[in-house]
Formats: structure tokens, sequence, C-alpha cells
């Protein structure tokens, strides 16, 4: 045991972190793809027998039979998981699903530390090195945050590196099921293939192996069957919808982000970099490039370039598509710097950062605090604005009463026109108060050409043009809270109209302490767990 002691250490320190701030939104359900998950984890059933569940006209556990997820994209494996966890630890219910299912996110995505030395073991003989990747796993930025969600994407990534690790272990038919299971997390682990025909191609067993693939995802996505080996309508046409989603972005909301991002593989370069990786890292990269001599870096190397160069390429390149190659990142890091003589002070400046971004769950989420304000400050009566799309302010917390409010809805992703903008001021003249509880409005359509009429709202208000000033900001940035009067904040905003500020400092801030402002990163990264809230008032 004395000789996995510091693995067991990494592995708690990693699993300590992604439970830290476990209700980061403090019971508000303020992630859209998580609350949809709860949603539809709470209302399905679990079938009395064997027969029912492979029934996908009539199981309960089947999404698709309820009306209002007839449109379901994402694996059954997870939510299945959570169920069954819920129902056994009797929390089977909408407010506390999502607990359970951010736990099992949290664990799922710490066995990384585990399989990420398993991998090690064959690459370093320094024994010293084989705990780098963990450790450096442990503290990366966007694992930390994807491992708070109750989605997907820890589960599929986690299970496709453990595939990789089984591969490398010579262990087929495990890496064949490991294999079948991401597919029933995440149909895009298919990305995945061509790793796998680099290992297993001349195998006798190969076809042999593809077989245990599917039926293993037949058994846990069974209801994208109908009958033995038919695909389910309902499943194919939740793909094509998918599909047709990301090629229609034009004022579709989840789309217009989109539309300003320039070339989509520096724009996700320049996420991997800042933001989801770290510079410390980035930068100890590129300073231990050398000759590689491993076969198993080889390879991984190859997935790291083949999964960033396809969904670089796409029109929606998301954050989080690219989580799969965060543990492979980590172990390239470790092989490269291994002859480094500055190796520790980049894993230092990369755990630092880590930490520094976990601030954000060691206070409450901006919404809820610029909730309250609201309820504290704004006068009972009172006309407030909120944007389709977004979360409306102020959310429902106990002690408090939301109706004491008017609230206005403005439609700012409808398609620009006279009668539009015509529609808007008159609604904003209307209100006292103009609440933006995060940046994913006013972030994406004042930047694209769709919409030049709206952004001459948003820069006119910004700029302080129309009859509204700015009486609340509320900002939850990676950092550090520190015993002062005032906010420190680092790098550029964004704020429309107005020119980039790569410094500032707020006296009137809620947590006092110095800050890197993410504001100029993917808008995904920031507005489900720590975004922007500002709220502006009529002037009399």
């Amino acid at each position: 045991m004395k000789n996995y002691y510091k693995l067991i250490i990494i592995f708690i320190l990693a699993l300590s972190l992604r439970i830290f701030g476990l209700n980061w939104d403090q019971g508000q359900h303020l992630h859209p793809d998580e609350r949809f998950l709860t949603m539809v984890t709470a209302d399905i059933k679990l079938p009395s027998t064997i027969f029912d569940y492979f029934n996908t006209s009539l199981s309960p556990l089947n999404p698709y039979n309820y009306p209002s997820y007839k449109f379901f994209v994402y694996g059954t494996l997870p939510i299945f998981l959570v169920k069954v966890s819920s129902v056994w630890l009797h929390l089977d219910n909408y407010e506390n699903i999502v607990f359970v299912g951010r736990v099992l996110s949290a664990v799922v995505d710490s066995f990384n530390i585990i399989l990420l030395y398993l991998l090690s073991i064959n690459i370093f003989k320094n024994k010293k090195q084989i705990y780098i990747a963990s450790l450096l796993y442990a503290l990366c930025v966007l694992p930390l945050q994807l491992s708070h969600f109750f989605t997907v994407d820890t589960f599929l990534s986690t299970l496709l590196l453990a595939t990789f690790t089984l591969l490398v272990y010579n262990l087929f038919p495990l890496a064949a099921i490991t294999f079948g299971l991401a597919l029933a997390c995440k149909v895009s682990a298919i990305y995945f293939v061509p790793i796998i025909f680099i290992f297993i191609f001349f195998k006798p067993k190969t076809i042999i192996y593809g077989i245990l693939t599917v039926i293993t995802f037949r058994i846990f996505q069974p209801y994208a069957f109908i009958g033995l080996i038919n695909l389910n309508p309902d499943f194919i046409n939740s793909l094509k919808t998918l599909a047709q989603f990301s090629k229609t972005l034009d004022y579709y909301p989840p789309g217009v982000q989109w539309l300003s991002i320039g070339n989509p593989l520096l724009f996700s370069l320049k996420n991997i970099v800042f933001w989801g990786l770290g510079l410390p890292l980035t930068i100890g990269i590129l300073f231990s490039i050398k000759k590689l001599n491993n076969k198993i870096i080889y390879i991984s190397l190859f997935w790291i370039l083949l999964l960033f160069a396809y969904q670089g390429s796409q029109t929606t390149p998301t954050m989080r598509y690219f989580l799969p190659i965060y543990p492979f990142l980590c172990l390239f890091f470790a092989y490269l710097s291994k002859d480094n003589k500055y190796q520790k002070i980049f894993i230092i400046f990369h755990l630092i950062f880590g930490l520094l971004f976990l601030n954000i769950y060691s206070h409450n989420h901006t919404r809820v605090d610029a909730s309250k304000w609201i309820y504290q400050n704004v006068p009972s009566g009172s006309i407030i604005t909120n944007e389709y799309w977004d979360d409306p302010l102020p959310l429902n917390i106990k002690s408090y009463n939301a109706s004491v409010y008017n609230g206005l809805t403005l439609s700012p992703y409808d398609p620009d026109s006279a009668q539009k903008i015509d529609n808007l001021y008159s609604q904003i003249n209307s209100a006292d108060y103009i609440v933006m509880s995060s940046n994913r409005l006013w972030h994406s359509i004042p930047f694209s050409t769709i919409y030049p009429l709206t952004s001459k709202y948003y820069s006119d208000l910004f700029s302080g043009k129309l009859n509204f000033i700015k009486v609340f900001e509320n900002n939850s940035y990676p950092g550090l809270s520190l015993p002062l009067d005032k906010c420190y904040y680092f790098g550029p905003t964004n704020f429309p109209g107005i020119k980039n500020d790569w410094f500032s400092i707020d006296s009137n801030c809620l947590y006092p302490g110095i800050y890197l402002r993410d504001d100029s990163a993917e808008e995904a990264f920031t507005v489900y767990d720590h975004p922007k809230v500002l709220i502006f008032q009529k002037q009399k």
C-alpha cells in the first residue's frame, strides 16, 4: 500500500477539489444542460423487469416515451447511473438528483488520476515522473469546472482514457467494452475509432472486438434501437435536429455567439491556452519541445491533434468538446518536461492557476447575490426587464417574494427590424431597471454583422447614451479573495462600444481581492457558474 500513497493522495486531492463548492448555484439549477438532464432523470422511472428495460416503446426509463423529451441527444448511461444511485440513496427528486449527478461526475473524472498513473508506468523509468500527469490533471481548469456539472462530458472523457489505457495494456476485450460505454455516454466517442484501429487493426479478433462494442452500446443505450438492431427514429431525428442547429446559426440564440469568433481553430486554441489548460502548462509544453521516442506519446499526440483539428474546424467549437484531450495534454507535458530543469516551476504555476479558478466556488453564485441586491434595493412594484434565453432575475429565494416586481422580457435575438427596435425602446422606456444576468447576449450580438440596430442599442446603453445608468455589477473571476477594500481586475473586458480596459479597480465589489478577468473566454466557460451580472436603473 505504501507504494501507492502518493497516488492515493493525488486522487483524494482531485476528488476534494471537484466536490468543493458542490452546491455552487445554491440550489437554483443555473446550468441549462444540467437542468434538462435533471428533469429527465427525475421523470423517468426504473423498469420492473429486464424485459421492460429493453422494450423501447414501453420502458418508463426511455426519455423518448415522455412528450417533453422527444428531442434527446445525450447518452443514457450517465442518467441511468444517476437514476439508480438516486433511488438507492432515497434522493430521487428534482432538488437532489442534481447533487447525485455532480458527485458522480466528480468521482468519474477523478478516476483519470489512476488511469494517467497506469499510463505513466509504461512511459517513465523515473518513479518521480509517474505521478506528474496525474497531479497536473488534478488541478487542470476545464476538468475542474466540468466535474462540477451533472453532464455527460466527464463520463465520456474518462471512458475514452480508460479505453486507451486498456489498449496500451493489451486488454482488448475490456477496451471494447469501455468504448461501448463511452458511446453510450455520447455518440461523439466515435471520433476515437482511429486510435483504436492503430492498436487492433492487425489483430486477428478485430471483428469480435467491434461486435463486443456494439453489444455494450446496445445494452447501455437501449433506446437508440427498436427491436434488436433497428435504429430508433426518435434517436435518429434528434441527431439530425442537432446537426441542423449547427448549420443555421443566424438568429438561433445558442448559435449567435459563433458568428463572430473568426477562425474557429484559433478561437479554440485561445480558449485552451488561456483558460481550459492555462498559460503555465502551455508555455511549459512549448519550452520543452523535443524529439519523441515513445509509442504511447506518439499515439497520444495523434489523438490530441485529431480531435483538435476536427472539433476546432466545426462551426460550434465549444470548450467542453475538447475535454477528452486534456488528460493526454497532461501526459504530453509530463513526457516533454521530464528533463527540463524548469519543470517544477511550470507545475507550481499550473497548480496555482487551478486553485485561482476554484475561487469562483468559494462564495455565492453571482445571480444569487444579484437577486438579493434586487430584493434589498429595488422598490416593490418596479418594472424589471430580463432578456429572452437568459435566466431571469430575481431568482426565487427563500424569505423573499419575487412577485412584488413586474417583469418584461426583451427579445434582442429576434431579427433586426425597425419594428423590433421600436418595441425594444418602448419596453425599456416603460421599465425602471434593465437586468442582464450574464454576458450571453451583449457579448455576442454586438460583435455579429446581422444585428446592426441591436448592436447600437447595446453600445448606447453601455456608453451611457440612454437614460439608464449602471447601478450594480457582480463578477466572479478566477483569482484570490483578500481582506482588501477593493477588487483589482487584470485582463481585457469586452463591454460593447467601450475600448478594452486591461486593468481596473472596483471599490463597490462584493468580494474584494485580485482577479483575472475571463470576459473574453468562450460563452459557456462563464455563463453557467460565474456569469457577470449587470443592472441598469432609469434616471428620473
